[in-house]
């Protein structure tokens, strides 16, 4: 007869480079709890993501088969693919993000290529978006996000609290992830689609009130997460918005 599977799922993690010092503590503290060193490690895996949960960091429940966001060579790859005007398939489309002292920098990009699922948009997208990195992509390239002339709004990683509305309606509260003269990365549970034309109230530590950006415009959507574009801003809350961004260069 054939074998049955488990009833959970499993995966095979291999790790490596690991230094022969901590793998020698590992397999040590493994011994003295009376384990093997893989089930030492779950347990310790496990226990580490249950404090996290518990502060709110991770999501519980059953993961997806495949990450929307995968940190590769320094770059974050971050997968939203779409549909086309009028189509049912899903269109490859990355958003390929670069840290450093002058702030984030992110580049969208794309390919003409269709899928019939988002799950394999998103598969394709990540190896996509390695392959540009190596620059293994014919007409992209990723270079001239290293570049101190290019002339781009820098984006800093913060965890300001907000809360969006579209017209008079609450819609309700995000985490602005990172933030720009030009816009802002949010998660949210808000349900949102490209396009759609939001108020913004951005909430800063140390600032007696929040900004207030009469118009934001979403650019792109994946999962939770989604970026806004500052349309329509008055003069007093962008002086306001450039006096948080130089504290935050000089942070």
């Amino acid at each position: 007869m054939p074998r049955k599977s488990p009833a959970n799922d499993v995966e095979t993690l291999n790790i490596r480079d690991v230094p022969k010092d901590l793998l020698y503590r590992v397999k040590l503290a493994a011994t003295v709890e009376r384990r093997t060193v893989n089930g030492f490690l779950l347990a310790l895996a496990e226990g580490r993501i249950q404090e996290l949960e518990k502060n709110g960091y991770c999501r519980k429940g059953r993961m997806k088969p495949m990450a929307k966001t995968v940190e590769y060579q320094g770059y974050t790859i971050q997968s939203a693919p779409h549909h086309p005007a009028g189509g049912k398939k899903w269109q490859l489309r990355i958003f390929i993000s670069l840290e450093d002292r002058r702030g984030v920098r992110t580049g969208e990009f794309s390919a003409d290529v269709l899928y019939a699922t988002e799950q394999e948009a998103d598969i394709q997208g990540i190896a996509f978006g390695q392959r540009l990195i190596e620059g293994k992509v014919e007409g992209q390239s990723v270079m001239d996000m290293k570049t101190p002339e290019r002339r781009a709004t820098p984006r800093f990683r913060v965890q300001f609290r907000s809360t969006l509305s579209a017209s008079t309606k609450l819609e309700g509260t995000g985490i602005i992830l990172d933030l720009s003269m030009g816009g802002c990365r949010i998660e949210s549970p808000v349900t949102v689609e490209p396009g759609f034309s939001l108020k913004l109230s951005i909430y800063v530590p140390d600032v007696d009130w929040p900004l207030m950006i009469e118009a934001a415009s979403v650019q792109w959507v994946s999962d939770q997460i989604f970026g806004l574009a500052f349309i329509r801003i008055r003069d007093t809350e962008r002086q306001r918005l450039e006096q948080v961004i130089s504290d935050l260069t000089e942070g």
